[in-house]
């Protein structure tokens, strides 16, 4: 069921890093009456004076629960990046590493229809890299919480166990429901100063099929950067998964 759009100011609250490179911004809205869908995405915009070319505002999935009601959680990377200004950081990268409590922010949604359709109890699939976690890990923290029996499977890939956003969580998760499975894989355990003793391959169909019993049931949702996107939907598709079961969702730019 669609959810209205408008325009709205949060609070915020507080960052909290992640892992190298990432970070979580929690934004109060007890006071507001702000719906969502599970998967779906907001654009904040920032007060920065002179912003650089790609502007005062971003899209950014909700990476919280609808179910949590006090706040909401967007999940991103800031990585440096050569610009003018010598700080390695965006202007609007750098405004957001800069907010304080209690300072009120723009946003605009919810938008999107890449989301989580209880209506269906079809198996799905998720396929992921990196930070295209951020709306898996949505819904299915709110698929857990609302006991939903919708089979679930999250593969999801990272470059190093540095890297990992939402493991610990998301595999407690899946011990407690026996409708959710969770599998990382690391890219380049090489890197990682710490030991990894899961998978350590990208995402194939190899991989997807030692999870995945019957193909054939799943929806498969698909979230990453671009070209990570085209090629796990090239995947799916030659595993034989008709196009009206395959979803994606593209992340372009943090």
């Amino acid at each position: 069921m669609p959810v209205a759009q408008r325009e709205f100011y949060l609070p915020f609250i507080k960052k909290e890093k992640l892992a190298k490179d990432t970070y979580s911004f929690y934004f109060d809205f007890g006071k507001q009456s702000f719906d969502f869908l599970p998967g779906q995405y907001v654009r904040m915009t920032l007060d920065i004076q002179n912003p650089d070319d790609r502007g005062s505002s971003r899209p950014f999935t909700i990476s919280s629960s609808p179910l949590d009601k006090d706040y909401i959680v967007i999940t991103t990377k800031v990585i440096k990046s050569p610009v003018p200004d010598g700080t390695g950081l965006s202007s609007f990268k750098k405004r957001l590493m800069m907010l304080k409590s209690q300072e009120l922010v723009k946003f605009f949604g919810p938008v999107g229809g890449f989301i989580l359709n209880e209506e269906t109890k079809d198996p799905r699939v998720f396929l992921a890299g990196g930070i295209g976690i951020t709306p898996f890990h949505s819904m299915i923290t709110y698929a857990h919480k609302k006991k939903l029996s919708i089979p679930i499977t999250l593969i999801v890939s990272f470059s190093t166990v540095e890297d990992l956003i939402f493991y610990e969580e998301l595999l407690d998760i899946a011990k407690k429901d026996n409708h959710i499975k969770v599998v990382y894989t690391i890219t380049r355990p090489e890197e990682s100063s710490i030991q990894w003793k899961g998978e350590t391959e990208r995402i194939s169909e190899t991989l997807i099929k030692k999870y995945i019993e019957d193909i054939d049931k799943p929806l498969y949702y698909i979230v990453g950067p671009p070209a990570m996107v085209s090629a796990m939907e090239e995947i799916v598709r030659n595993m034989g998964v008709s196009n009206e079961k395959i979803f994606i969702e593209n992340f372009t730019g943090y």
